[in-house]
């Protein structure tokens, strides 16, 4: 008997692992363009930016949500990956003053996830 296709969420901030969520069948983050997406699983590889907002996320009982930062969503392989600064309930004042600076980081981290053997690029 073959096992129904599902998803993997994570959502990843410079800290660490803050949700991973297995046995996933349908996600939607907020995009950039103002639109959500849906994901399913087999979705096609995407990588885009989020903006502030609720993530849902859907598991065979339950319908999930958290609030998240601006970020990078990451698909691949039904693996969806969040870099983001973190949840908007654990704000820090450095998040809205120096933007530039959190995106630079959030891309560093996120490089360094989907390519772990590489150099670091500085």
């Amino acid at each position: 008997m073959t096992s129904k296709p599902s998803l993997t969420l994570k959502v990843l901030t410079p800290e660490g692992v803050i949700l991973k969520a297995d046995h996933l069948s349908a996600v939607n983050v907020p995009l950039v363009d103002g639109g959500t997406i849906g994901i399913r699983p087999s979705h096609a590889p995407l990588i885009a930016e989020t903006v502030k907002g609720e993530v849902v996320y859907l598991n065979k009982e339950n319908l999930n949500s958290i609030e998240l930062h601006a970020g990078v969503l990451d698909i691949y392989k039904d693996v969806i990956t969040i870099l983001t600064a973190g949840k908007v309930a654990e704000s820090t004042p450095e998040i809205a003053k120096e933007p530039e600076m959190e995106f630079d980081r959030l891309m560093q981290t996120l490089i360094n996830h989907l390519f772990p053997e590489e150099e670091p690029i500085s």
